[in-house]
């Protein structure tokens, strides 16, 4: 069915909107600042076939900056259909390869695409974590908003033997400078938990609270202080015990916070 221009502009805003600033990937509708926008609406028609978009990205050399253009269009096509909540998992192949882009928009749309689909199925999975490493130099990069993609993207999969991985990741963007990327962090840890405990892992677990612990003492970052008490109390609530040291600085902050 061909969409008009008014649906066209329509879904484009809906994709605007869906903007999950609160650090969560809340349904299959990921976007991230300026990935998509209202100049963007051509990417949401139907003229476009899956076809067009496979040659765009397979077999470009990421590295080469003269394949940034083509790059662009294929993943906000890919973008703009799963706004729609079409399933373009079959894409994941292409698109891993494409992490390690030289365009900062490109790799911004890749991650976001990962971290959608890095726990889709086993094959996306085994894909995603033949490229971990990249992943991890990811947590490195320069851009906040790309450490945090990346960290989605490690913390995403469900696979016991890489947990000690993700818990180290997420170790490191603790002491991020961005608060934004510490926010991320703090979420991470609200999805690693409950795999240890799925494990019997303790060790694990009890690193988890630690981290949310020290981040309430020492952080000062309202944004960050909000996502720690709701991942203290969700993975230890009767550990009352650990916020003695922070609780006059929380409840200080407490208006400040969302």
């Amino acid at each position: 069915m061909d969409w008009s221009s008014g649906q066209i502009t329509d879904a484009a805003s809906k994709a605007l909107s869906s903007i999950d600033t609160s650090g969560f990937y809340t349904s299959s509708i990921l976007a991230a600042n300026d990935a998509l926008n209202l100049g963007d609406a051509q990417f949401f028609e139907e003229s476009i076939s899956p076809g067009t978009v496979r040659a765009q990205l397979q077999g470009k050399d990421p590295s080469n900056p003269s394949t940034a253009l083509e790059l662009l269009k294929g993943m906000k096509w890919l973008l703009a259909n799963m706004s729609k909540g079409r399933d373009v998992s079959d894409f994941f192949p292409h698109v891993v390869k494409l992490v390690g882009t030289s365009n900062l928009e490109v790799r911004k749309m890749v991650y976001i695409y990962l971290a959608r689909y890095a726990n889709h199925d086993d094959q996306c999975r085994e894909l995603a974590l033949l490229s971990i490493n990249a992943f991890q130099r990811g947590l490195a990069d320069r851009e906040p908003l790309l450490r945090s993609l990346a960290l989605r993207v490690l913390t995403c999969m469900e696979v016991p033997d890489v947990l000690q991985l993700q818990i180290l990741g997420v170790r490191t963007c603790c002491k991020d400078t961005s608060p934004y990327v510490r926010k991320c962090a703090v979420n991470a840890v609200g999805k690693l938990h409950p795999r240890c405990m799925e494990i019997a892992d303790d060790a694990q677990a009890n690193q988890l609270v630690d981290i949310i612990t020290n981040l309430l003492e020492d952080d000062g970052s309202t944004m960050v202080l909000t996502s720690a008490m709701i991942a203290f109390s969700e993975i230890c609530p009767g550990r009352l015990d650990l916020l003695h040291v922070c609780f006059r600085k929380t409840c200080h902050l407490l208006t400040d916070m969302d």
